[in-house]
C-alpha cells in the first residue's frame, strides 16, 4: 500500500532519484507536521539534513534508505493506530 502512495505523490517533473526522494520527504513533512530539524534528527541524527536537501544536496543511497525506512515505519504506525481506534 505504501508503494501506491509513493506513485500518487510523484509529480511528473521529478525525474532523478534525488528529485523523487526530495518530493517524497517534503510530502511526508507536510502530511505529518514534522519540523524539518526534528525529522532529520530522528531519521538519521542530522538536524540539518532537510536544509541540505533543500539546498540541492543529494543523499547517499544508504542515507536515503534510512530516511525512507523511517518514513515507512511512521506511516505503518499511523495506519496501525488508526485501525486500533476504529476497533474500539
Amino acid at each position: 500500500m505504501t508503494l501506491d502512495l509513493h506513485i500518487v505523490f510523484m509529480p511528473l517533473m521529478a525525474r532523478t532519484f534525488s528529485e523523487q526522494f526530495a518530493v517524497r520527504v517534503e510530502t511526508f513533512l507536510q502530511a505529518s507536521g514534522f519540523k524539518p530539524t526534528e525529522f532529520g534528527r530522528q531519521a538519521i541524527g542530522d538536524a540539518s539534513f532537510i536544509l541540505n536537501l533543500r539546498r540541492g544536496r543529494s543523499p547517499t543511497l544508504a542515507t536515503a534508505d534510512k530516511v525512507l525506512a523511517f518514513i515507512e515505519q511512521l506511516e505503518a504506525a499511523t495506519v496501525a493506530s488508526a485501525r486500533n481506534r476504529r476497533k474500539k
